[in-house]
């Protein structure tokens, strides 16, 4: 049950807080924290904001932000596999209960297409989703759960994206589901092989202000190349945990669900919110935009303003549909184009191209201080065949060596299973034929079904 689902004098237990970091740590500050006793007061004449009663002392919260509290009821307790029931809830029962429902934990994997994701998800739940190297083979999410110690995980393979800019069905799915369903924990899972491309999607994750833990996957391909990795250091550098992983083998992802426990509980010392840093212009243009994004208050706590400032630069056309009925909806959109204008005339680049440039600007800077390919790394057997088969003259003999031989097995090799269905066809023919008398029922059969 939501906090906000509670009627005036009803009483609850927090069991999680939702919602973005700067909501968290405001609403924690606040003394919102899990297993405490909350009890609403009042509701105002319109029902909006609450009065609530926590710690000895009344707080309001608006309605939107009560819905982002996990809460349970002596209700919901009622229902609930207590040990030692003896037929009373006590408010130590409640307490209890309350810190077991809030071992309970949404997680999101969310990765570019061939990442591994799916295979960490497949290892993970022990199911059997679909893997494939083209795109759109994840086209919906798959949900699983596993249980690691006494914490319940409720596992959701989202679809492969390379970006959360609303471009195809995949990625507008994806950032709705964040926003929507608010995940305790987001997975980045990444291609090893491909950090710069792969970590583009990192960025836009650490702009929406979510807690976010970085798979790195297929970490065999790295060690195979000879490459070295500080992901480490990379990890405190932007504030988010990397753990390496290779989803097909199942190698590492124990430890990775239980650095997931351990960021939920808040009790990884090195996780912290960063603001990427887009250089002095844009900085600029993104604090004017969500300096009026912030006049709308009960809009602004529950998203991130950042995120939403830097997606209006980007001319993102789902989240300028997504404020269309907040109340200070043409004012955002004056400031944004007004902001729009002037890096354009500035700059003189698109605004999207200027922000994509930074981004890939941060993490080239990032690898610079944390990763050394080898020069002399050995060739893995794809390039190695791709080097001849596109050969500028070798791909021709090849490709007419293919052509041949694909002839010659349809027309010579095909020759065989032909004459053994022919054998086939004329034995059951002649078998249905002596067992039947004559007449139009036997020819339909004989030389229409069977011949």
């Amino acid at each position: 049950m939501k906090l906000s689902e509670l009627k005036d004098s009803e009483t609850g237990y927090i069991t999680k807080i939702r919602g973005r970091g700067a909501f968290r740590k405001r609403i924690t500050e606040m003394g919102f924290v899990k297993g405490k006793k909350v009890t609403v007061v009042k509701n105002a004449p319109l029902r909006d904001p609450v009065e609530y009663n926590i710690m000895g002392y009344e707080v309001s919260l608006r309605r939107a932000e009560a819905s982002l509290i996990d809460v349970i009821t002596k209700e919901e307790a009622d229902h609930l596999n207590i040990e030692d029931f003896n037929g009373v809830i006590s408010e130590e029962i409640l307490k209890t209960s309350a810190r077991k429902k809030g071992k309970e934990i949404q997680i999101a994997l969310v990765g570019n297409p061939n990442s591994g994701k799916t295979s960490v998800f497949n290892y993970a739940s022990r199911s059997k989703e679909h893997v494939g190297n083209y795109s759109g083979v994840t086209v919906d999410s798959k949900t699983a759960q596993c249980k690691i110690e006494d914490y319940i995980l409720n596992i959701t393979d989202l679809p492969g994206t390379y970006s959360l800019s609303a471009y195809s069905p995949e990625e507008l799915y994806v950032r709705k589901y964040i926003f929507g369903e608010m995940p305790d924990i987001v997975i980045n899972v990444i291609d090893a092989s491909n950090l710069e491309r792969n970590l583009y999607l990192t960025t836009q994750l650490i702009d929406m202000d979510i807690k976010v833990i970085i798979a790195l996957n297929m970490y065999d391909e790295l060690r195979k190349k000879g490459d070295e990795f500080d992901f480490i250091s990379l990890g405190k550098m932007i504030g988010i945990p990397i753990i390496p992983t290779i989803g097909s083998k199942g190698f590492g992802v124990k430890e990775l669900f239980k650095k997931a426990i351990e960021v939920y509980e808040d009790e990884d010392p090195s996780v912290r919110h960063i603001h990427i840093n887009y250089g002095k212009d844009v900085e600029r243009s993104i604090r004017k935009i969500q300096e009026v994004i912030w006049e709308n208050e009960k809009r602004s706590d529950l998203i991130s303003s950042r995120f939403y400032a830097i997606k209006l630069l980007e001319k993102d056309k789902s989240v300028n549909l997504s404020i269309k009925k907040w109340e200070n909806y043409e004012s955002i959109k004056s400031a944004a184009e007004k902001e729009i204008k002037s890096l354009e005339l500035h700059i003189n680049e698109d605004s999207e191209t200027i922000i994509t440039d930074a981004k890939y600007g941060f993490i080239a800077g990032a690898l610079k201080e944390t990763y050394s390919g080898n020069i002399h790394r050995r060739r893995r057997k794809t390039e190695l065949i791709d080097k001849f088969l596109t050969h500028k003259y070798l791909g021709f003999p090849f490709f007419i060596f293919f052509l041949w031989f694909m002839f010659q097995s349809t027309f010579s090799l095909g020759q065989y299973p032909m004459d053994w269905i022919d054998s086939l066809v004329t034995s059951l023919s002649n078998f249905v034929g002596k067992f039947m008398i004559e007449g139009p029922l036997k020819d339909l059969l004989i030389n229409g079904v069977i011949g």
